[in-house]
């Protein structure tokens, strides 16, 4: 009778959907540009990327790095040489075990000239790091980065730094399978292809549609009931709000002004904070706003009070380029609206307003066109000067940063980690990611001895002038505008969040 019972007991059951299977739909805002963690750069990679791979720390609800796929790291007293130990039970999501050396492989790959990875300049502060990217050292021995055994990552340091742990836990710096990518080649990041770490896989991929995850069978801790996820990619917001209304999403960010209205009155309305920077950035070499007396002249001829009502949302007018909540922001620092004061530059810069070509290039999206036409109606009722405007795809719009010179750009830039540090850097001299193409000596000075000071008065200090000499003296870029991380979350969403790094974690949810 037992077994007979158990038997039909079994088959319903087996009937029945299992009570951990559920999907969750969310809303991308464009195409991404890569799956490759060496490569990618933007916010549209990041939810893909940051739930399919780990790194070797994390950063917790305290905004404090933590281990992750190293369950102990111990730190030299010099503060110069750190020992990953990593977690036994870690295999990748074919099975095969993560190993220190995946680590190794990984960073190599990062500093490979070849693979011209922007975050590249992440690891300068290893020892030999920066020789081998810019090819004075061929030998990668000589790099400071030695899988000691199958478990134990030795880094040594040039110096101490202050954020190491954080770097760790950033994307550019995760292991990668090199057997996988010498067998798959360049296609190696594609659904069947790819071999993760995280709670994730890449399962499934349609250009400009969709991105389907699904769990990762051999994820290493606990999780909750979402085992298959779906971005949408839906670039118009109001698209993707009407989605999500007919429940055909169930979280959608980047919202538009014009949305704003409708959704801020809605249960499902949320915000979270969020360490980001919008701005106006100045090609200052091979281009027209090489000329700083025409950069400060633009500085001093926008107005951003009003930016929060034309934008409709949380925005707050920026004052530095690093945020509130981050050493090094300040909240007196910033160029003063004054027509006045930017005529008197204007005039200095020797350029003709009715012949001066100004370009303004930025994303293609609702929120970059409302401010990229805010800016071109001041120029021309302050300066008298002619602002045309190009807007590009995600996947274009990098592409375009790189190769071609337009002098004004609309620019965003949210912490990769709670830093001074990952603002500042992005106008270092010769860095992968300093679109501005920027260079001075004392600011590049700054940021060095802040990168190296533990004492974070100082830190604060050196950030801080390090910024007047870049916005307010040299105007190599305008801040616009912070805003608060907005999203609509379905009602039967339990556990989300999303940080002030940005980043939501599909793990901690459950439906």
């Amino acid at each position: 009778m037992k077994s007979t019972i158990a038997c039909l007991l079994s088959l319903v059951l087996f009937a029945l959907p299992s009570a951990r299977a559920a999907t969750f739909k969310f809303r991308l805002l464009a195409e991404p540009a890569t799956f490759d963690w060496n490569l990618a750069s933007t916010l549209v990679e990041t939810p893909i990327v940051m739930n399919v791979m780990e790194g070797l720390t994390e950063i917790d609800s305290k905004l404090k790095p933590i281990p992750c796929l190293a369950e102990k790291i111990e730190i030299s007293k010099d503060q110069k040489t750190y020992t990953f130990r990593l977690r036994k039970n870690v295999k990748w999501s074919d099975g095969v075990m993560l190993t220190a050396r995946d680590i190794v492989e990984g960073w190599k790959r990062l500093l490979t000239p070849a693979t011209a990875a922007p975050y590249a300049y992440l690891l300068f502060d290893v020892v030999g790091a920066e020789a081998f990217n810019k090819k004075e050292e061929t030998d990668f021995s000589k790099v400071g980065v030695v899988a000691k055994d199958e478990s134990t990552l030795q880094v040594t340091l040039k110096h101490p730094v202050a954020y190491f742990q954080y770097l760790t836990g950033f994307w550019p710096l995760f292991p990668i399978r090199k057997d996988v990518i010498d067998r798959e080649g360049a296609g190696w990041a594609k659904p069947g292809k790819m071999v993760t770490l995280g709670p994730y896989t890449l399962d499934s991929y349609q250009m400009q549609t969709k991105i389907g995850l699904k769990a990762n069978p051999n994820y290493w801790r606990k999780t909750g009931n979402v085992t298959e996820a779906t971005a949408q990619i839906i670039k118009d917001s109001s698209t993707a709000l009407n989605v999500f209304k007919a429940g055909g999403i169930q979280m959608m960010q980047d919202l538009s002004p014009n949305d704003l209205k409708v959704a801020r009155p809605m249960p499902q309305f949320k915000t979270f904070p969020y360490l980001k920077t919008h701005y106006l950035a100045f090609r200052t070499k091979g281009s027209v706003a090489e000329n700083m007396n025409l950069r400060l002249a633009i500085a001093h001829a926008i107005n951003r009070k009003p930016i929060p009502s034309v934008l409709n949302g949380s925005q707050k007018v920026a004052t530095t380029m690093i945020p509130p909540r981050v050493i090094g922001h300040d909240p007196k620092m910033a160029v003063p609206f004054d027509p006045s004061i930017a005529k008197d530059y204007l005039k200095k810069s020797g350029l003709d307003p009715k012949a001066i070509k100004l370009e303004l290039v930025g994303r293609n999206s609702e929120r970059p066109q409302i401010m990229a036409q805010y800016i071109q109606s001041e120029l021309k009722k302050n300066l008298g000067v002619d602002l045309q405007i190009q807007l590009f795809d995600h996947k274009v719009f990098r592409s375009q940063l790189t190769t071609a010179n337009f002098p004004m750009m609309l620019m965003v830039w949210a912490a990769d980690y709670p830093d001074g540090d990952t603002f500042m850097g992005l106008f270092e001299t010769g860095t992968g990611n300093n679109m501005t193409r920027y260079s001075n000596a004392k600011v590049d000075e700054n940021i060095k001895k802040a990168r190296e000071d533990w004492n974070s008065v100082k830190r604060d200090l050196l950030y801080k002038e390090a910024q007047r000499i870049l916005q307010v003296q040299e105007a190599a870029v305008l801040p616009l505008y912070y805003e608060e991380n907005e999203a609509l979350v379905a009602s039967g969403v339990k556990g989300f969040s999303i940080n002030p790094i940005g980043y939501f974690f599909l793990k901690d949810i459950s439906l």
